[in-house]
């Protein structure tokens, strides 16, 4: 990275260096914990049904219990709930309590992903308890999948314990995302410890909840709940026209019994932090710190789409209809991984069609009641109301016992790591296409690492479908001075950069790891004659030997007896 790209992306940089920092710093404290779900969204979902879960046991006082809220009004109101907990701290995304925690804590529990800056510790112990069944196609089963699904496989590739609700997840994780035959961590199919809520919530608690944060609820009431997925191309710039959330629910208001039922809108994460602030105090729309689960408990009739929530929902066994627009334009872009035929409830676009189910909801359920039953059957085959404890007594524990692991086949194929540089338009590209559409994948795995690849979509794009597709997203966490160093050393040069690689090489380790995780592979080829980053990255890591096209034997000697008992082949193309 040249002096003027190191300016203009100071503000990554910055971010990177402030994380490495502490990273340096903090030894690793057995007795921290850090949550965040949907990135900082509010105490919910998995990380918050685990907490609960730990909340009942006498080990929960041994442990400080740090949750990433972003929003200020939130932090406020659960230091309230919680302040006779002194051991229940709040911290803001980028605060120094932040970084302190997410680079001392002994365990971190998430449900979907953190920053490009995090890098695991060896010592740390990472829980993605990640957050719903998919109806809407996931990974690289999506069109542009290869681009956008890069920070996820990245995070589940951290990760030591990776909960599944069900064995149709499970293939999920392993083949629409690409973990097998290279994650190495647990793969744990035992139910979704957030559904434990469903079973586990009073209903005048989360009334009081609803209130405290400004929705109207009237409890004498039942409750509609409007809770659509998010749509678009991208999950960090979800679409967003509230006028139609709007305008469907006004429809309802007027065409069903509203003595009888109330009408809850429960945006998608994604979609609700885009609300205007005047928008997010009507009181119309719930907002992410309220937990869908507990939401859904004291729910009557579930009107979604193509969001995962109504697999949780099955463990209620009242109706659930299906509001869907927008099917044929979704189908054409996004997909679904089932026939529409197959949902437990009807569904249509037109909204007096949604208005006629509700006034009749009591028979809607017995209507479609073999539906039902066979979707719930197969996806909520494990939750029991009791999965949260069986993570804490295999995490916290190590009673390997108490949940189930599903082992992924990840030794029956030869593992090649290709190193493919910037992977720009160009003579060097098509080389590694071309080159990629020659292997025999029945006999190797193969895994393609580049540079962030904001600006070459189109050849990420042409990568063969078996190949999984890493990208080094964002910058090298480093500290300001090791990052001017790097942006003004000739990486081709020998002497003083030489140095300055081996002065280094910790960080490059560490970003082998941020990377890749625990992954081993037994080739290496560096097609990428600009990335000696990656080449020494792997180099040090002590998991790959990397020989880039310039003469950089003499430093890669230098770190020969970093490299330990573990050898593998190198290639040069």
């Amino acid at each position: 990275m040249g002096l003027g790209k190191l300016i203009k992306k100071l503000p990554t940089v910055a971010l990177g260096a402030r994380y490495a920092k502490y990273y340096r710093k903090n030894h690793v404290d057995e007795y921290t914990i850090f949550y965040s779900s949907h990135q900082g969204a509010g105490m919910v979902c998995g990380p918050y049904a685990i907490f609960r879960s730990l909340m009942k046991s006498r080990d929960f006082d041994r442990y400080d219990h740090v949750w990433q809220i972003n929003d200020p009004a939130e932090r406020k109101q659960l230091q309230k709930e919680f302040g006779d907990w002194t051991n229940v701290i709040f911290v803001e995304k980028n605060s120094p309590g932040y970084f302190n925690a997410l680079t001392s804590a002994k365990y971190i529990v998430i449900n979907s992903t953190l920053p490009f800056y995090f890098t695991k510790k060896p010592e740390q112990v990472f829980v993605n308890t990640w957050h719903g069944i998919p109806l809407k196609t996931l990974g690289y089963d999506v069109p542009d999948g290869k681009f956008t699904t890069r920070n996820m496989t990245r995070n589940f590739l951290l990760t030591d314990f990776l909960i599944s609700p069900c064995r149709f997840m499970t293939k999920i994780y392993l083949e629409s995302y690409k973990l097998g035959g290279l994650y190495t961590g647990k793969l744990i199919e035992n139910g979704y410890p957030r559904n434990d809520l469903l079973f586990d919530t009073k209903r005048d608690d989360i009334v009081e909840k609803l209130i405290n944060r400004g929705i109207p609820v009237d409890d004498k009431r039942k409750i509609i709940l409007y809770a659509p997925t998010w749509k678009g191309s991208s999950f960090d710039r979800a679409d967003m026209d509230i006028a139609r959330y709007d305008e469907f629910c006004d429809f309802l208001s007027e065409h069903i019994d509203t003595k009888k039922y109330q009408i809850l809108i429960k945006p998608h994460p994604m979609v609700y932090k885009l609300l205007s602030d005047r928008e997010k105090r009507s009181g119309r729309y719930i907002p992410q710190s309220i937990d869908t689960d507990e939401l859904m408990s004291v729910t009557d009739v579930l009107v979604s789409d193509y969001s995962s929530i109504f697999f949780d929902f099955l463990l209620t066994d009242r109706p659930i209809i299906f509001y869907i627009p927008d099917l044929e334009s979704y189908r054409e872009y996004r997909g679904v991984y089932f026939g529409l035929h197959e949902l437990p409830g009807p569904y249509s676009g037109d909204m007096g069609d949604i208005a006629e189910w509700i006034n009749r909801a009591e028979t809607l359920r017995s209507e479609y009641s073999s539906a039902y039953e066979k979707m719930k059957t197969w996806s909520c085959e494990f939750d029991d109301g009791k999965v949260s404890q069986k993570v804490v007594d295999g995490v916290f524990h190590n009673e390997s016992d108490a949940y189930r692991v599903v082992e992924p086949d990840n030794s029956s194929k030869k593992k090649i790591l290709v190193a493919g540089g910037r992977f720009a338009p160009g003579e060097h590209t098509e080389k590694i296409l071309a080159w990629l559409d020659g292997i025999d994948y029945t006999r190797n795995d193969v895994t393609l690492l580049i540079d962030d690849g904001g600006k070459c979509t189109d050849e990420i794009m042409r990568v063969n479908d078996n190949v999984r597709v890493l990208c080094r997203n964002g910058l090298i966490p480093r500290s300001m001075i090791q990052a001017l160093r790097a942006a003004l050393v000739n990486p081709d040069s020998v002497g003083t950069s030489t140095l300055i690689k081996m002065q280094n090489s910790e960080v490059f380790r560490r970003n082998y790891r941020r990377c890749l995780g625990d992954s081993r592979f037994d080739t290496v080829v560096n097609f990428a004659s600009d990335c000696w980053e990656q080449a020494l990255t792997a180099y040090n890591a002590g998991q790959s030997e990397v020989v880039s096209e310039k003469n950089f034997n003499g430093w890669i000697a230098a770190f020969e007896k970093a490299h330990g008992d573990w050898k593998c082949e190198k290639m040069v193309l």
